[in-house]
Parts: C-alpha cells; structure tokens; sequence
C-alpha cells in the first residue's frame, strides 16, 4: 500500500509539473534565481496548484514541485524539503482543516504568513514538528484574470534559524513577482474590533495607515461613517491603549507580532462633543 501510495504521489507530482506553464515556471526560477539570501542559510520552494476540473469541490491540490533553491545546500534544509516530499497532504478547500501547515493555510486563505521565534509549538503539530525550530514564509501567488485572481501555486521560504519577522523578505519577493507580471498579497494581522456589543474580523496590512484602519472600521460599522471615533486596543496585559496615529498603530502590530498573538483586539467608542 505504501508502495503505490509513493507511486501515486509521483505520479500526482508529474502531472502537476506538466501542467505548470512555462510562463511561471520561468517567472518562479527568476525570482529564486533574483533572491537576495543575504549570506545566509534558506531553502525556497515551489508547491503548485492544481483543481480538477471535473470535481464539485471548491479547493486544489499543493504538490511540491522542482522548482527549488538552497544555496549553501544546507543539509536540514534537503532534510525537511525529502520529508515534504514524501508527506501526503489533504486536498486544500474553504473549510478544510489544514492546521498549521502554512502552505495550505496560504492557499486556503489567499493571505501570506510566517513561523517566526515566537511561534509555540504544539504536540499535536505535526507539520510544525517537521518544521522543527525553522522559520517560514509563505506566499499564495496569483494570475490576475479577468475579474479576479487565480491562484498558482504557493512560494514557501525555510530558514534554519526562525527570524523575528519575514516582512522584509515578504516585500522582496513580493517586488520580484510584481515586475515579473505575477502577485501575491500582504502579509497581515487579523483585527478583531467591537462596537456597540458587535464585533467584525478583517485583516490589516502590517504596513497599514491609522487612515487605512479607521477606512476599514467604516466600511463594516456604516453608521460611524459621519460620526466622530476613537479607536483603541487591548493589549497583552488587558490594559486598553488609544491609536491616533500612524506611529500608534505599526507599534501595536509590531508589539502583538512580537507576542506571537494571532489577532489584536480593538474598541470603538464614539467621541462625544460639547
């Protein structure tokens, strides 16, 4: 069983391989080949996606492919891209429990991530148990077609040291893909904000303005929308903290990031003049 089942999976592979265009295939390879590892130890690679057209199912499936770079062959790096290889991951659809398997949870959600040192491992994580004490960063890439977007594949980079943030290699590849006519999104933080006993979830960039977050708000509570606001947040500690400024808020994504907190808690009040 285990033998057809590595015979299937090669077999999956091949034809996925087969069907990646030349066109990405060659855009992917520049952008390795146009990455800047800055003298360090990191592993690129390429996981493609693939649906089948005659199934009902919403999702597709993320097969690794050859498109690779590792520059200092660093040999825990071929280690854990050999254990990505051999592992059979679930077909990735909207409500799929993919757990933290950043690849599938890029291509699920269509949003970047990445496992920085602040990440806690699980016991039942199994794929971070793979990872081991690696860092991450995952891309969804895109073409941009007709009204909206389809999703290519995800690019994922491994370091062997786990960084205190990928943003800056997140800008890098995502400056590659742009000048070579493919996409991928931001990288965020998921904003939980409450309003008047409601709350609302959006992602908000981590480059994001005061200006871009109170648009944000808006467009979810509409009847602040000619009112005056204040916004706050609650931070680790429970102790609720005002943001007025651009200043104010990149130190509160960078604080929460820093905590390894998945989300950042906000109130809304309305200002009351006179």
């Amino acid at each position: 069983m285990e033998a057809m089942n590595s015979h299937n999976h090669f077999n999956i592979m091949l034809v996925i391989i087969l069907q990646l265009t030349l066109e990405v295939k060659s855009i992917v390879g520049e952008v390795f080949e146009g990455f800047n590892f800055h003298n360090e130890s990191g592993l690129l690679q390429f996981w493609a996606c693939s649906t089948d057209p005659d199934s009902k199912e919403i999702g597709c499936n993320l097969v690794l492919t050859g498109l690779t770079c590792n520059p200092t062959q660093d040999q825990g790096l071929e280690d854990y891209r050999k254990r990505c290889l051999e592992k059979q991951y679930p077909s990735v659809g909207i409500e799929t429990s993919v757990g933290n398997w950043l690849a599938g949870r890029a291509a699920q959600t269509g949003i970047a991530d990445q496992r920085t040192k602040h990440h806690v491992l699980g016991q039942d994580d199994q794929h971070s148990a793979d990872v081991g004490a690696k860092g991450q960063l995952v891309l969804p890439i895109f073409f941009h077609e007709g009204a909206g977007n389809k999703l290519v594949g995800v690019i994922e980079y491994v370091t062997t040291v786990r960084k205190e943030s990928y943003v800056e290699d997140f800008e890098q590849i995502h400056n590659l893909l742009k000048d070579k006519g493919l996409k991928s999104t931001y990288m965020g933080k998921t904003i939980k904000v409450v309003y008047d006993g409601d709350m609302v979830k959006f992602r908000l960039p981590l480059s994001a303005k005061f200006t871009e977050l109170h648009t944000e708000v808006t467009k979810r509570f509409t009847d602040l929308e000619h009112k005056k606001f204040s916004i706050k947040y609650e931070d680790n500690k429970g102790i609720i903290l005002p943001i007025s400024s651009d200043e104010v808020l990149r130190g509160c994504i960078k604080d929460s990031s820093s905590k390894g907190a998945n989300f950042i808690k906000m109130h809304v009040s309305l200002e009351h003049v006179g």
